[in-house]
């Protein structure tokens, strides 16, 4: 396995670029979330991307989420070229990922061949009740500082950004605007235009740590949790978790906060060595990951606005616990999709002045 990983496109301002030209002049680009905006900085609880851990972590669920592996794998090769670029809140690491079943087949491993260092691990290396265990080197995302690099990538790039607030999606069609892309998350259940039943919040409990000295990534899923520990790039580490669906409780829940910690200190005892009560604490987080049965919705629709002319909408939203880990594919396909619908609207124009 080389560690020499090139994505096809490694370049955030690439796709930016593309959006920006593709009618020969700028496209307003809106972020809007039912009847609010949230933008980096900002910490609603159903803005869920400031309070993920952050990591790629891969999926075992395919079956249930179309096309996620091609998305993560894409993510996972775009995650790695940004590694040398600075203020993007990326850090390499070893995760050690802890399962008490073993997979049932190896295509469910479906990344062992690109990922970097990844090894079985052997049965002596396996914490009690541990089954089978995998290590490889992954990508710690700090979520907040992450997100503000995106943006600034848009602007620079020539974006425009509006912050405003929608209760409908055709509120966003003005007479400028050639195309909207929803990434509306878990909003996308109430949102008007949108109003997709199908999607439901799944709770997540994390407490964020100081402890720069571990810069190893440990997961491990059983039964009844998925526990893990995430460093991110300035020393905080996050610990987790929680997937509480249709739990719409908005503070932390002390004894949860208790669980989740004692689990971590038994998954990554050098957390501390004077016992949990020697944790620095910074905060206890609540966010709500956007579930969607039937997996992610990433596909074109076309209506019109006031005047008659067509808008392309494209939904992208639903992507549960795999949003960062499958962000930058399911972004590439998002593109390709207008790029389709585009083509089609000035095929139609041409056959329409014939």
């Amino acid at each position: 396995m080389s560690h020499n990983l090139r994505s096809a496109y490694p370049d955030p301002g690439h796709v930016t670029y593309r959006l920006l030209r593709w009618f020969g002049k700028p496209i307003l680009a809106l972020r809007f979330a039912g009847h609010i905006v949230y933008w980096p900085g900002d910490s609603d609880i159903n803005y869920t991307s400031p309070w993920a851990g952050a990591a790629w972590k891969p999926n075992f669920f395919l079956n249930n989420a179309k096309n996620v592996d091609k998305f993560e794998r894409i993510s996972f090769e775009t995650f790695w070229a940004l590694l040398q670029t600075p203020d993007t809140g990326l850090m390499s690491a070893t995760i050690y990922d802890y399962m008490d079943k073993k997979p049932e087949s190896d295509r469910d491993i479906w990344y062992r061949d690109f990922v970097p260092k990844y090894r079985v691990l052997p049965p002596k290396k396996l914490p009690p009740g541990v089954e089978f265990g995998l290590s490889y080197t992954t990508i710690t995302i700090h979520g907040p500082k992450y997100i503000r690099w995106l943006l600034k990538q848009f602007t620079i790039a020539g974006g425009k950004t509006k912050k405003v607030r929608l209760s409908h999606i055709n509120e966003s069609f003005d007479d400028d605007v050639d195309i909207v892309v929803n990434c509306t998350g878990i909003n996308s259940r109430k949102f008007g235009g949108v109003q997709d039943d199908t999607v439901f919040p799944t709770r997540g409990q994390t407490v964020v740590v100081w402890a720069p000295h571990i810069k190893t990534l440990y997961y491990r899923s059983d039964t009844d949790h998925s526990s893990y520990v995430i460093p991110r790039e300035d020393g905080e580490v996050i610990l987790g978790g929680t997937f509480d669906e249709n739990n719409l409780n908005e503070r932390p829940d002390s004894k949860t906060a208790e669980s989740i910690i004692h689990r971590c200190v038994e998954l990554c005892p050098e957390l501390t060595l004077g016992g949990t009560n020697a944790l620095k604490i910074i905060s206890h987080n609540v966010g709500r990951q956007p579930t969607r049965i039937g997996g992610i919705r990433l596909e074109i629709e076309t209506r019109k606005n006031a005047k008659g002319k067509n808008v392309i909408i494209c939904h992208n939203y639903g992507h549960h616990s795999y949003g960062y880990s499958s962000s930058w594919g399911s972004c590439l396909k998002a593109f390709e999709l207008i790029e389709a619908a585009i083509a089609n609207e000035r095929r139609n124009e041409r056959c329409t002045k014939l």
